[in-house]
C-alpha cells in the first residue's frame, strides 16, 4: 500500500482558510478531497475533482463554488501537501501573481 502524504499548512492563515473551505464542503466532498489530496494530490485520470499545475511546483485543486486550493507536493523525504492558499478563485488569482 502507498505510502499516504500528510497534510500541512504553510502558515496559520492558510490553515484557517483551509479548515473554512471544508465547513463548506458536504460530508461527502470533504471526505472525497481529503482522500486526493493524502493519496494523489497530483491527479489521476479517475479522479472527480480538477486538478492542475499552475506553476513549476505550486498545484490547484478546483472545490466546489468557485473555490480553489493551491498546494506544494513534497515527495521527498517525507510525503507533505503544504497547503500555500485556500480561497475563492479571485483571491487564487491575486495569490499566484504574488507567488512569482
Amino acid at each position: 500500500m502507498p505510502e499516504e502524504y500528510t497534510l500541512q499548512a504553510e502558515s496559520s492563515r492558510s490553515e484557517k482558510d483551509f479548515h473554512k473551505l471544508l465547513q463548506r464542503l458536504t460530508k461527502e466532498q470533504r471526505t472525497s478531497l481529503q482522500t486526493i489530496l493524502t493519496n494523489d494530490p497530483k491527479g489521476t485520470a479517475g479522479t472527480h475533482w480538477k486538478i492542475k499545475k499552475v506553476k513549476r511546483d505550486v498545484w490547484q485543486c478546483d472545490a466546489p463554488d468557485g473555490y480553489r486550493i493551491e498546494y506544494t507536493v513534497v515527495d521527498t523525504p517525507e510525503k507533505i501537501v503544504l497547503i500555500l492558499f485556500a480561497g475563492s478563485h479571485d483571491d487564487a488569482a491575486i495569490f499566484l501573481r504574488g507567488k512569482k
